[in-house]
């Protein structure tokens, strides 16, 4: 009898610690997104719900080291924080695509040229994140 209640305990214990809490599930609706300046080194990164909601990323990441002298210059974005299904897209001021990152592709460069790094002025920019 003593047996059969060390089992049973242990897999009570067992199932009430892999329920998921509410500060596990509220992170993986999150990712968090570094901006990179290739030239200097600079970088910032900023945790960005999933809900599809475009956020300007001069405002987002205006208080970041990747800022230099009034201007947000960007050569890279990564996904640093990953959540399964979370994607992200940054568009200009025409809707064209610049990025489009998602947690099995998790970089992307935003000058096109892999061989230099020649950072864009984000100015006009979106961020959009969701999940699929």
């Amino acid at each position: 009898m003593q047996i059969s209640f060390a089992v049973v305990l242990g897999l009570l214990a067992t199932s009430i610690s892999a329920t998921p809490t509410r500060r596990s599930t509220q992170r993986s609706h999150s990712v968090r997104v570094q901006l990179t300046n290739d030239l200097t080194g600079r970088s910032g990164s900023k945790m960005i719900p999933l809900d599809n909601k475009p956020r300007d990323v001069v405002e987002l990441f205006g208080d970041t080291h990747v800022v230099s002298h009034g201007h947000l210059l960007a050569s890279s974005v990564q996904l640093t924080k990953i959540a399964r299904g979370g994607y992200c897209t940054i568009k200009d001021q025409h809707d064209a695509l610049i990025a489009d990152i998602n947690y099995r592709d998790t970089f992307e460069d935003l000058d096109d040229d892999r061989d230099e790094a020649k950072p864009r002025d984000m100015r006009g920019t979106v961020i959009t994140c969701g999940k699929e």
